[in-house]
């Protein structure tokens, strides 16, 4: 996000940029306009800077016309720059404002996702609760008739479906096994998984109802998944085991009984499960994610916290990604002997077919991953791009495109920035 779109967010016309701005400081007399402008402008791509330079706007410009535009920024950037606690300090304010607005509900719920103390619990059914009446208002095909998987809006089921599992879990965790239970069904009904299958059994285990424990066990180890967790799956084959035994009471075996499931399971929703989300759904932080080498075998980018990670978004038919790639290639080359500097070329083709041929011609040799969504949760619009995380996860620099001179030096000295370092330490 530039500084023009802060006053396009307002319907005024954005100021013209002016040269080398001297910024105005908190004990200067400069106007909102020149505050904002400065701040852009200074911010260089680094997404921390932003945020603070426009927290001190909101403490300067209290009563500021454009105080709700400027908390959007900050949210905006905030999520972007993989900083939760900022979007949830001001997204809350700007609730305060716009309390049915989608985006930012939906931005919260993201933020609160990662949190699991008691608080967050109670906001994360509060906000879900509103994202569902707000959908459930635009989506009922009239008054009185309940929002279904079957309706002609069905393209939202799998948003409607994440929802009510997200405040199912929240109830959950709260003691509400009823609310909780009701609140599965319901996602399932949108959104059949076998995580919320399980989820069920979960809840009826615990409230003591073996049979129906049993019954949804047996339905989340039918339910085929795209990539399988093998040490989930052994855990769930426990859980159906266990609620087996508990019951009991049928006169067929353990395998009869899942093959039968198997068998109704592909006949109701076997054509729905056909685009079941990868392994990275439903993954708010960018350091849960779990990426691909070329070769195929997983990247944990867990692995990389507390390291610079620099990341460069590219695909085969961008023609700029040619020149950034080269210039990538340079730069991880000028750290290949710093250990707390991470360098990953993240592919996003569709068809990853054309990967090694095409890096097979360009000669790089900086690691290559598959981005498997992450370019998705990061916001990528425009290639190439380059992220930055800082030490903390943190996004210090977002930089979409490759300019004719000073790329690379200005990617080293903002690595360097990062790690702590000078330029003139390169040797």
């Amino acid at each position: 996000m530039t500084w023009a779109v802060v006053w396009s967010y307002a319907g005024q016309a954005a100021p013209a940029p002016t040269q080398n701005p001297a910024a105005p400081q908190a004990n200067e007399g400069g106007t909102e306009e020149q505050y904002l402008r400065v701040a852009f402008q200074s911010a260089r791509g680094n997404p921390q800077a932003l945020i603070q330079s426009l927290e001190d706007f909101l403490e300067r410009f209290p009563q500021s016309s454009r105080r709700e535009v400027v908390l959007r920024t900050i949210c905006h950037e905030a999520t972007t720059a993989n900083a939760p606690d900022i979007t949830l300090k001001y997204g809350r304010m700007l609730l305060d404002l716009t309390p049915e607005d989608p985006t930012l509900l939906s931005m919260l719920l993201d933020a609160l996702g990662r949190n699991t103390d008691a608080a967050s619990r109670t906001l994360t059914i509060d906000y879900a609760s509103r994202l569902i009446a707000v959908f459930e208002k635009v989506l009922k095909p009239s008054a009185g008739s309940p929002v279904s998987q079957n309706t002609p809006d069905a393209r939202w089921a799998p948003q409607l479906g994440t929802l009510y599992a997200q405040r199912a879990a929240a109830y959950r965790e709260s003691g509400a096994l009823d609310k909780a239970l009701a609140d599965f069904k319901t996602s399932y009904e949108f959104q059949p998984s076998a995580r919320t299958a399980e989820s069920m059994g979960d809840v009826a285990s615990a409230q003591g109802d073996t049979a129906h424990a049993l019954d949804h066990y047996l339905t989340a180890f039918g339910l085929p998944e795209k990539e399988p967790d093998l040490a989930h799956r052994s855990e769930l084959r426990r859980k159906l085991g266990s609620a087996y035994v508990a019951r009991q009471g049928s006169g067929k075996s353990l395998g009869d009984l899942v093959l039968a499931r198997s068998d109704e399971l592909m006949d109701q929703v076997g054509a729905r499960l056909s685009s079941t989300h990868p392994e990275n759904s439903g993954r708010r932080d960018p350091f849960d994610f779990v990426l691909k080498w070329a070769d195929g075998t997983p990247l944990r980018m867990a692995d990389y916290r507390g390291k610079i990670v620099v990341l460069d978004f590219w695909a085969t038919w961008c023609g700029p990604c040619r020149v950034a790639g080269k210039s990538f290639d340079e730069l991880a080359r000028r750290f290949h002997t710093e250990p707390t500097a991470v360098f990953l070329a993240v592919n996003v083709d569709e068809d990853p077919g054309r990967v090694p041929e095409f890096l097979k011609a360009e000669g790089w040799t900086a690691p290559v991953a598959y981005g498997e969504g992450l370019d998705h949760l990061m916001g990528i619009t425009g290639l190439p791009t380059v992220i930055i995380f800082d030490r903390q996860g943190r996004v210090v620099l977002r930089q979409e495109g490759v300019t004719p001179q000073g790329f690379l030096e200005n990617l080293e000295m903002r690595v360097r920035e990062a790690l702590g370092q000078t330029v003139s330490s390169r040797q």
